[in-house]
């Protein structure tokens, strides 16, 4: 290690560091431009030379290697010399005369202040001029604020891989370009922020909703917006939309918060910043610590967050007209308050898509080309984005005394009436941890039933079980960082990473930049398809059939790992022996990929030598989808690819708190760290914590979600948090009558969604900003989120209702703050037993955290599995094809899943102005072959229909999907691609096929006028 002298300070640094590098980790600030945490060196900037002793000029401190005995001087006369000259200038080409008087506004002016150099320009030259892009939503340029440290080209080509901008000409003619021809559309950019990010004087900037302006113009906020309140009063439709401000041109802040981020299962870490209790900006500065994401985010993270500000924001409690209070109770009575003017619990499912059907706009007419350009350019309200004014008309606003009164009284009347299997919660994948442990630990220990479940179920449920039943786990055995510098061959299959989980996908892209080998394994040609060395485009469901075939030739070509197989697996000649049929050739005749494919992606991974394994729901959604992820887990198994470095097994969460719910017993059949509901000593240990008797817990595992939306699973009465299975269940037709037929439901979320419209009494939660608590990231990561603001109006904390609630149902909840619930979750969950709040600060913790001292589990399985005589155990699995194939009926296969803009059901990110202004129109991918037979164009209306329904939605000519396949983005209500999914379950986790379904694809009759601006609304399954 050498040792120097910097300002007279003695530092002692790692062999390689350079002077910068010294003078950091000394707490000595060496001012920079063009150096960028990440980023390469170039040294181009010249603001950060300083004197080193014995040399015989200035030596740039970013790109010299610091040396034992040197003496360096950061502020010498010399150095400070050459930084103003060098920022006088750059001042030239710069509009000097907007720098406030004795201020700043950006990190450049800054050292323009802190070096005292004049702020003015002296030699006349022209400022520089660039693209605007007028009307951009999301980032807009002024490059008369350039100073051309290439930063933003930089971090576009080097973090996130995509390459969009560029230097174009030379001299004073020099300027930043994005794309050829300055289209960031033709260019491909993903609108991830990184510029924005890393421009030291906003010359890249971004948009930002301002709230405040909305709530001064409205007098309120949300829902009750204008100020009505009180009982009988009926809710009020919100009409305030957020105005804009540019983040260069920021107001002083109040303070900046940290944060997790609330889409996926990434977990970055981002700065709420706040004014007057408003959130007005999300920054992402660069983060030192071994966060997920070290301050980069996607155009979710970055851009997609102001959907708390939005005005459908519940801010009171809604109760069904009809309820009623007499003699002391609360009763449904059809005729008060014009009850009867409903449906018990709203409409048919077409009024749903009636209601938000609109004009459609051509996908390929850019939306931003449609953008108004006036000061504000997120345009007008759509109608499509906000809630319906329809569906708040059979509620009346209720005071919070009125619903959790009547939402107590309710549970227990069904609790004691028809027994404690008659009620069900649906716990929620975006809630905290400590949200989602309070009301599993209401249902078990106060009502005395394990129907407890969430959106796992419709995700990785399958993967759980699989991973289960052969190492019981089901988490990530290692971590993003480690795929991305340490793995030698990436297997991933059924995951678009670069959409779904943009951070990481951008990781995955600099893995194979550094020199990884890829194997993609996808029925569309995503994007890390077309940059891998392998793609393997099977036919959709057939997985089984492909990687037993590696496996096969695997075993064929004697490149198992024997000697791992012999010490740490279970049952391994079983699945010899069921794989042997499987030669590449007959798994060509299956999948339809080439046999020589198959045994080469085979042998690059079992050569690996460090290959790491990752997958997501394009693997698990199936009827088979724990099959498919048993017969992924022999191949990793059989060639030892885990439990080193760099062999890391990741199951890629897809919401923010997937994993976390999980493990805090969010599901039937477990308690918290996966516990089984089935074990008495198990059962003892949570009564004695929770202060029940033994006999209130129950031993029966409960109903998944899939079972309990159906006709006969006993349920009468339902809770649900922060989930929307009006949307994200299968044949969600069917899905939609089960609702309607509850005796009662209560729904606690952020707005009115499709599912609470059904609902008898609708709870106004807080969004992730809005309250403290923990979140669990896709690599077992346990993070912090602080409160920035308050939740809008009388909206209350998940956490401040779940437990009032159980203290009305009975059950002793002896804690008022999310730190104190971390507290007693610590004492029951033996993974867990060293967290809390306070030494989560920072990155947090990979757990298993063991004690109070223990630094958290970076990766797992290093020497043995978690079962009883730490073996995994093999399964062998025979392929079955998927559960409804193709016919001259319906020919295409048609698989659903994410759109880079939005996110599941679209609740969150359809109120997002910039995210809805990117993808507003609900599209089909149609290969554009497939496309010429039926005699559709591009963005021309088709009609997509299966067994189950019939979807109206405009055409995408893609030939990112095979011919006769089609995909939907599950996002959209007005082409609701759940009412085609068929409900088909996995037999061990309860999953549906929602990738595999039959469909046909038929062309819209046309108007001579133009069929586009058609309105006309979405069938019903049973037209």
């Amino acid at each position: 290690m050498p040792t120097l002298t910097i300002d007279g300070r003695t530092v002692s640094v790692a062999a390689g560091a350079t002077i910068l590098d010294a003078a950091r980790s000394a707490g000595i600030d060496v001012p920079t431009l063009c150096w960028y945490p990440k980023l390469p060196i170039v040294g181009n900037c010249r603001i950060c030379l300083v004197s080193v002793d014995g040399a015989p000029k200035l030596a740039p401190a970013c790109a010299t290697q610091a040396a034992d005995g040197m003496s360096v001087t950061t502020e010498s006369v010399a150095a400070v010399k050459n930084r103003q000259g060098v920022l006088s200038m750059l001042l030239e080409r710069y509009p000097a005369e907007e720098i406030p008087e004795g201020g700043y506004r950006n990190e450049f002016e800054q050292l323009v202040r802190r070096y005292e150099v004049p702020a003015r320009r002296q030699s006349g030259m022209a400022l520089r001029t660039g693209d605007e892009r007028g009307g951009d939503p999301i980032i807009q340029h002024d490059m008369s604020l350039c100073i051309l440290c290439t930063r933003c080209v930089r971090a576009c080509e080097d973090i996130q891989v995509v390459g969009v901008l560029d230097v174009a000409h030379r001299g004073d003619h020099a300027q930043i370009i994005v794309g050829a021809d300055g289209n960031p559309e033709h260019a491909g950019c993903t609108w991830c922020g990184e510029c924005v990010r890393v421009c030291p004087t906003g010359a890249i900037h971004d948009i930002i909703p301002l709230a405040a302006r909305a709530a001064a113009a409205a007098g309120g906020n949300g829902a009750s917006g204008n100020g009505s309140s009180g009982n009988g009063h009926a809710p009020a439709v919100p009409t305030a939309e957020p105005a804009v401000l540019r983040s260069k041109d920021l107001p002083v802040l109040d303070r900046a918060v940290r944060s997790v981020c609330p889409y996926c299962g990434v977990g970055c870490q981002i700065d709420l910043e706040v004014k007057n209790d408003t959130v007005v900006h999300v920054r992402s500065p660069w983060i030192e610590e071994p966060t997920p994401n070290q301050g980069s985010t996607c155009v979710k993270g970055r851009f997609g967050t102001d959907f708390i500000l939005h005005r459908d924001r519940l801010t009171k409690p809604l109760i069904r007209r009809g309820w009623t209070k007499a003699d002391g109770r609360w009763v449904f009575d059809p005729a008060h308050d014009g009850a009867d003017r409903w449906p018990r619990r709203g409409g048919p499912w077409r009024d749903v898509m009636g209601e938000s059907q609109t004009k459609k706009r051509r996908p390929k007419t850019n939306p931003l080309r449609t953008m108004p350009t006036g000061p504000s350019p997120l345009g007008d309200p759509r109608d499509r984005v906000a809630t319906p004014a329809e569906w708040y008309e059979p509620f009346r606003e209720a005071t919070w005394e009125e619903a959790m009164e009547l939402t107590a009284q309710e549970l227990v009347r069904l609790r004691d009436g028809y027994g404690p299997d008659s009620l069900a919660l649906f716990s929620s994948a975006k809630c905290s941890n400590e949200d989602n442990y309070v009301l599993q630990r209401m249902f078990r220990a106060g009502i005395g039933t394990n129907n407890v479940d969430h959106c796992t179920r419709l995700c990785h449920s399958s993967s759980v079980s699989a991973m289960q039943r052969a190492m019981n786990t089901s988490a990530a055995s290692g971590s993003m960082v480690e795929v991305e510098k340490d793995a030698d061959v990436i297997f991933i299959l059924g995951a678009n990473t670069t959409e779904s989980h943009p951070v990481f996908g951008a990781a995955i892209k600099r893995a194979v930049k550094r020199g990884a080998t890829l194997i993609v394994a996808d029925p569309r040609r995503i994007e890390l398809a077309a940059k891998a060395h392998i793609h393997l485009q099977m036919m959709p469901g057939t997985d089984v059939a492909l990687l037993n075939g590696m496996l096969a030739h695997v075993l064929e070509a004697g490149l198992e790992d024997r000697e791992f197989i012999a010490a740490r697996t279970h049952d391994f000649e079983q699945v010899r022996a069921a794989v042997r049929p499987y030669t590449p050739e007959r798994a060509e005749a299956i999948t339809g990929i080439p046999a020589g494919l198959i045994r080469r992606a085979a042998e690059l991974y079992a050569r690996g030598p460090r290959s790491s394994t990752l997958w997501a729901m394009g693997l698990t959604q199936h009827k088979t989808g724990t099959d498919i992820v048993t017969s992924l887990l022999n191949l990793l198994l059989a060639c030892g690819m885990i439990g080193r470095l760099g062999a890391a097994m990741i199951p890629i969460r897809g919401q923010n708190n997937v994993q976390g719910a999980s493990d805090m017993g969010a599901i039937p059949m477990f308690y918290t760290d996966y516990q089984p509901v089935g074990d008495r000593a198990v059962r003892r240990t949570f009564a004695r914590a929770w202060g029940v008797p033994e006999e209130r817990l129950s031993l029966t595992p409960g109903l998944k979600v899939t079972q309990i939306v159906k006709p006969g699973s006993g349920v009468r009465g339902m809770y649900i948090m922060g989930e929307n299975p009006i949307i994200s269940d299968p044949d969600v037709a069917h899905a939609e009558a089960w609702f309607k037929e509850l005796e009662f439901l209560a729904v606690h979320d952020l707005f009115l969604t499709e599912t609470a419209r059904y609902a008898d009494v609708v709870l106004p939660g807080a969004s992730f900003a809005e309250k403290d608590g923990t979140y669990v990231n896709t690599e077992r990561r346990i993070q912090l989120a602080a409160q920035a603001v308050p939740p809008p109006g009388l909206a209350r904390r998940d956490l401040d209702i779940a437990i009032e609630l159980s203290r009305r149902i009975g059950l002793a909840t002896p804690y008022d703050t999310a730190a104190e619930v971390m507290e007693e979750i610590a004492t029951v969950t033996p993974s867990w037993r060293g967290v809390t709040h306070a030494r989560l600060a920072g990155p947090g913790l990979q757990y298993p955290v063991l004690d109070e001292h223990h630094p958290g589990t970076a990766f797992l399985f290093d020497e043995h599995f978690p079962t009883a005589d730490g073996r995994a155990t093999m399964v062998p699995v025979e392929f079955l094809p998927p559960a409804e194939l193709p016919d001259e009926s319906f020919p295409f296969f048609m698989n659903t899943g994410r759109q880079m803009y939005h996110w599941h059901t679209g609740t969150m990110t359809r109120r997002s102005a910039a995210l809805d202004a990117r993808e507003s129109t609900p599209t089909v991918e149609l290969h554009p072959a497939d496309a010429r037979e039926l005699g559709v164009g591009e963005g021309d209306d088709v009609y997509v229909s299966s067994r189950r329904g019939r979807i109206r939605i405009a055409a995408r000519l893609s030939s990112r999907v095979a011919r006769r396949q089609v995909f939907v983005p599950m996002h959209y209500r007005e082409a609701c691609a759940n009412l085609l999914t068929n409900p088909a379950l996995d037999p061990y986790a309860g999953i549906p096929e929602f990738k595999v379904c039959a469909v046909k694809v038929e062309a819209v009759a046309r108007a001579p006028e133009d069929a586009s601006q058609s309105s006309e609304p979405l069938a019903h399954a049973g037209d």
